[in-house]
């Protein structure tokens, strides 16, 4: 407050003195707040730049390729005492940097798909008693998921060391009228094991004749086998064959019975016959080529007291695998069509593993 005359008492001093330090802190506090963004905008990093497809990373230069292998000498005796430096593997004849190897000892995880369409209806409790005795042969890391397949697919139950749980899958399994075999495959394969690491393996009980599947066909499932490079499959064929020839024959006798049955019936009974060759062998030849493109081996039950031994061989090769795993030297998309020759280090040793795959393209 000015007083009279010009002059000023303590108490305007003061005031004046005040309002001077409040106005200094506020230009010191704009000073401050601008030179801090001033930094921050200087410091601050644009955008990157959306990169163009050509710099895309190849899917190849950060996947693992695994190879389940088995190894066995000229008696059909399963070699189990091999490391890594005793394999050499090629990828369209170059020589790879193994990177993996997993050893017999590792656990593994196994598909087991049950065929319980009408041809095994009568049949089904023998089925299950095999499939038991397998579960029984497994060590305690080793893991089982239980698919049954007819006229649907369905996941009796998921992977498990639980030796309850899947003996309640199995005896869980009903029969049903026809027959999703492709589905199954498809399932088993390209699905369920998308997340699961380690040594994977499916083995599928059926006579390979699909009568129901509806998205999925036999390509499907071949080239799933292909391009997923570390499941080796064991197809268990049952032969069913016999027991429709009977019923063909059955039908033939009551037609001779018959009056009235003319030629036209008899001629499509001879049809039924003769497309029973085409049919079986598209099966046959099927499940042999699911064996050969995963380096599994196809077991034949002719007669069901054939299966448990079947169930039990291929537990036994599951024990001697071994996996070997690469990172592709080839990096170039279009090549996504691989060989793959694995060999061992010492004579007279049999080696078995998938004839190639085929690369992703990204």
């Amino acid at each position: 407050m000015l007083m009279q005359g010009g002059s000023c008492g303590p108490e305007c001093k003061a005031m004046l003195l005040y309002k001077r330090f409040l106005l200094s802190c506020s230009v010191l506090f704009l000073i401050g707040w601008s030179g801090a963004l001033g930094v921050a905008q200087s410091q601050k990093q644009p955008a990157p730049k959306p990169a163009d497809a050509d710099d895309d990373p190849i899917k190849l230069e950060t996947t693992l390729v695994q190879v389940p292998v088995i190894v066995s000498d000229r008696g059909g005796r399963y070699v189990t005492d091999l490391n890594g430096t005793d394999f050499a593997i090629f990828e369209d004849g170059v020589r790879q940097k193994l990177e993996f190897f997993g050893s017999v000892d590792e656990p593994f995880t196994v598909a087991l798909c049950l065929d319980s369409s009408g041809s095994t209806k009568e049949q089904l409790d023998q089925i299950k008693a095999a499939a038991l005795a397998f579960v029984n042969n497994l060590r305690g890391r080793d893991r089982v998921m239980v698919i049954s397949f007819n006229d649907s697919v369905e996941i009796e139950c998921d992977f498990t060391s639980d030796h309850e749980v899947l003996r309640r899958a199995i005896n869980h399994v009903r029969a049903g009228e026809y027959t999703q075999v492709y589905e199954a495959i498809y399932t088993a394969v390209w699905e369920k094991f998308e997340n699961v690491s380690g040594r994977k393996s499916v083995i599928v009980f059926t006579d390979g004749i699909d009568t129901a599947s509806s998205e999925i066909n036999q390509d499907d499932t071949l080239n799933a086998i292909v391009e997923s490079e570390d499941i080796i499959v064991y197809p268990i064929r049952y032969a069913t064959r016999a027991d429709v020839e009977r019923k063909l024959d059955r039908r033939g006798a009551l037609l001779e019975n018959v009056s009235g049955s003319g030629d036209p019936e008899r001629e499509k009974l001879e049809r039924s016959r003769l497309e029973l060759d085409r049919v079986y062998r598209k099966a046959d030849d099927y499940l042999q080529e699911l064996a050969r493109l995963s380096g599994g081996v196809l077991e034949r039950a002719d007669r069901l007291v054939d299966l448990e031994a079947a169930f039990g061989r291929i537990a036994e090769e599951l024990r001697h695998q071994y996996l070997l795993g690469y990172y592709p030297s080839n990096k170039n998309r279009a090549d996504n069509e691989r060989r793959i020759d694995v060999r061992v280090n010492r004579a007279d040793l049999r080696v078995r593993a998938r004839p190639g795959y085929r690369a992703a393209r990204q």
